[in-house]
């Protein structure tokens, strides 16, 4: 019981996440775009000009919006996770972390999807929290699949939302100063 308490009291968390970055960018941006709008609308008649600028700052505004959804869309789940598999999904992580990163997958053969989304997160959440350049291991060994993201340094509190996921899957968490670890079983052959 107290695993599925972890369990949703994380997903709670990663929920808020969410929401926050919705509001502090997406929302804030579409306000923006709303007030450009209204802006260029009064300046048709008065200074075509500056309505044509202001239509300009409004199509920018609309492409910056779109690119942050669709940075909080991978943070969910990445299509690419489904269609190509982890190491993929892994490598589309490292290019849109925020520091340099390298990434070493030797997965042999399918990860279950909650594992995988969990595998995800736990990269995508500790990148977010390491300083330097950042190197990610991901293999599959003795019936585990193992994650490990070295760094300059890293925050452990970046770390918080996932680990709700680590306790109901089974899953250990190590963590330290410029490295964090993650090991997930794997489901037997035929179970």
């Amino acid at each position: 019981m107290e695993r599925l308490r972890e369990y949703l009291l994380a997903e709670d968390e990663e929920h808020r996440e969410i929401e926050r970055a919705l509001h502090d960018t997406v929302q804030q941006r579409l306000v923006a775009l709303a007030v450009a709008l209204q802006t260029a609308r009064t300046l048709v008649e008065e200074d075509p000009a500056d309505a044509v600028r202001a239509l300009g700052d409004a199509r920018a505004d609309i492409a910056q919006a779109l690119d942050e959804l669709r940075a909080i869309a991978q943070r969910v789940h990445p299509p690419l996770l489904d269609t190509q598999g982890l190491g993929a999904a892994l490598r589309m992580a490292a290019a849109a972390a925020p520091v340099p990163t390298r990434v070493r997958s030797t997965v042999d053969g399918d990860v279950p999807p909650e594992l995988a989304v969990t595998a995800y997160r736990f990269v995508v959440a500790a990148l977010a929290g390491a300083d330097g350049s950042a190197t990610v291991a991901v293999t599959t060994r003795d019936g585990q699949l193992e994650l490990d993201v070295e760094a300059a340094s890293i925050d452990p509190r970046a770390l918080d939302g996932v680990a709700g996921r680590f306790a109901v899957l089974a899953g250990t968490i190590e963590i330290s100063p410029d490295r964090v670890s993650c090991r997930l079983p794997l489901p037997r052959p035929g179970t």
